[in-house]
């Protein structure tokens, strides 16, 4: 079991959570200063409940597997109406661990 307020370990993506990474592709393009990326899927996250949650992920971005970025995302609570944001982003190597930012 995990430490209360600590983060998760890193666990495989679930299909709603690639909808919220897809959803900040374009934030995180221009974050990076990049061109578009070729592809934008999440393998990996770990998460932490805050006043709503803070995602870490592990993102594939180029034509193969080893263009990867890690992007750090807060989503508020619900009754907030505030959209997800990016906290942090950061490019990385394919052998890298999904590490906090």
């Amino acid at each position: 079991m995990g430490l209360a307020g600590g983060h998760s370990e890193a666990k495989p993506i679930t299909d709603d959570l690639q909808s919220l990474v897809f959803s900040l592709k374009g934030d995180a393009e221009s974050k990076l200063s990049s061109s578009e990326f070729p592809r934008f899927d999440a393998t990996h996250f770990r998460s932490q409940v805050v006043a709503g949650m803070i995602y870490h992920f592990r993102i594939l971005v180029g034509d193969d597997d080893t263009e990867v970025v890690h992007m750090k995302v807060f989503k508020p609570l619900p009754h907030t109406g505030d959209s997800p944001n990016i906290m942090e982003i950061k490019r990385a190597t394919a052998g890298d661990e999904l590490a906090l930012m």
